[in-house]
């Protein structure tokens, strides 16, 4: 026997018990705190700013299908363009695929064509939308807005290297399943329902692995047959009707869009309370997810879409929200917690999300169960009121004040197709929310239990779990 085998058996005889594994030690459970908004002494007072909407851009129409939006410029002398596609009444289906397409097609757009400004062309995916966007100087719309209606035309996939756009999807694959991101997957199946046509609209493997040059073409055909149109320009001159007939006569090779019949019923049924896990071995801390799935109803909708964006900002606004302030300032629990409300089309959903160290799981997440129970007990105090509705009024200032979020959220009330006045009505419910009112959501929304998946090392947190949740149901998920 070699000298250091002889060594390790010694060394491991002097510990009581052998050679073993460190037991871990979890944290134990704590009533939920709730930050204070004293000001401080001596502090500035802070300086008071009436928040005046922007006014609503010009609309041209430039044909039956196709509109053109005029925004408020930046200090350049380029202008924003921008070919915005949007499907407000079904998703698009396997728009990721198409997005890797496009991005391929943009290096290939930039080659042949004697246009500088084409090498900073970006492609933005949302659910219901797809945009096309780049800066040219404005001798240059015209033809920039013909090269960007020309890449929706079957014709400009010709030279598409397939092999590597298959390869790309798949690496993308692989890179969501090392850094964790497959409980997005996860998350979306069981806060949407398996049947919801989001949770189909992405990820299909088989078609990824087999793409060719016919599939390509059905699915750019297929999206732009449900797609309605608009070309949003950012700081662009006046639009004589020189310029208006030349755009018109760019964007009619688009085509219009097809009559879609089928309407959307939703069919999700509350879990009640099971805890989705997915097994990871060896890893060494836990990704939360926490949210409800909300019901669209016949009520008034942008009453609803507040009352999810209140929530998620109330509790989990970073620093000055209430699960930050507790699981991470006060106890340590994690590097962050945050909340948010996805407001679509088909779906909204509230969402709170964090990753925690394996001995902190069954308290971070008995804390978020906690403060959602606390939430629909008591109202908040008016100062911590008053915060969050400050708070919530400077990030829209600086969100409008930012070019590339003021054409974001432009285009995604495009697709959601909301009302032009939407912005200032969701200003006036700020203004007019109580303490008792926000109570209010947070009893109707929180009254039941969550939707709750993580990921994590089921053999180490699983006695924490049970010892901290007893009245939770493990159910364990596999990934393909």
């Amino acid at each position: 026997m070699r000298p250091i085998s002889l060594l390790l058996i010694l060394i491991c005889s002097l510990w009581s018990g052998g050679c073993q594994q460190t037991r871990l030690t979890f944290t134990q459970v704590q009533a939920p705190k709730v930050p204070s908004f004293t000001a401080p002494t001596n502090a500035p007072a802070l300086a008071r700013r009436d928040f005046r909407p922007m006014a609503p851009p010009e609309v041209i129409s430039l044909s039956d299908h196709v509109s053109l939006h005029r925004l408020p410029g930046t200090p350049s002398q380029l202008v924003g363009i921008h070919l915005l596609a949007v499907s407000p009444n079904a998703p698009y289906e396997n728009l990721d695929i198409l997005h890797t397409a496009f991005e391929q097609l943009s290096v290939k757009l930039a080659n042949h064509h004697d246009l500088p400004c084409l090498e900073g062309l970006t492609v933005h995916p949302s659910i219901h939308g797809l945009r096309l966007s780049l800066k040219c100087p404005t001798s240059k719309l015209a033809q920039a807005v013909d090269i960007l209606a020309q890449s929706w035309s079957s014709d400009a996939y010709g030279e598409l290297d397939l092999p590597r756009l298959r390869r790309q999807l798949a690496l993308d694959k692989h890179i969501r399943a090392f850094n964790g991101s497959e409980i997005e997957e996860v998350w979306a199946k069981k806060i949407l329902g398996g049947e919801h046509p989001y949770t189909k609209a992405l990820n299909n493997r088989a078609l990824q692995q087999s793409l060719d040059e016919p599939q390509l073409l059905s699915l750019l055909a297929q999206t732009k047959a449900q797609s309605q149109w608009h070309l949003l320009l950012e700081g662009a001159p006046q639009v004589d009707d020189s310029l208006r007939e030349r755009l018109a006569t760019s964007l009619s090779q688009l085509g219009e869009q097809q009559r879609q019949t089928e309407t959307f019923v939703d069919t999700f049924r509350p879990y009640g309370k099971q805890m989705f896990v997915i097994d990871a071995p060896g890893t060494v801390q836990t990704q939360v997810r926490i949210g409800y799935h909300l019901p669209l109803g016949q009520d008034d909708q942008e009453a609803s879409a507040f009352a999810c964006d209140a929530l998620s900002r109330w509790l989990g606004r970073s620093v000055s929200g209430r699960l930050y302030f507790d699981l991470r300032e006060q106890r340590g629990l994690t590097y962050g917690i945050y909340g948010r409300c996805f407001n679509n089309p088909m779906a909204r959903i509230l969402k709170y999300y964090g990753a925690t160290q394996l001995q902190h799981t069954g308290a971070f997440i008995r804390g978020i169960l906690d403060h959602l129970a606390l939430a629909a007990d008591a109202p908040p105090s008016d100062t911590e009121l008053a915060a969050l509705k400050t708070s919530q009024f400077s990030q829209l200032v600086l969100r409008l004040d930012n070019p590339q979020q003021r054409v974001e959220a432009y285009s995604q009330a495009l697709a959601r197709q909301a009302r032009a006045e939407s912005l200032t009505a969701r200003l006036t419910r700020w203004q007019q929310l109580t303490p008792q009112a926000l109570q209010a959501v947070a009893k109707g929304y929180f009254n039941q239990p969550p939707v709750i998946v993580i990921r994590g090392d089921l053999s180490r947190i699983r006695p924490d779990l049970e010892e901290k949740l007893p009245d939770w149901q493990l159910n364990v998920i596999s990934i393909d």
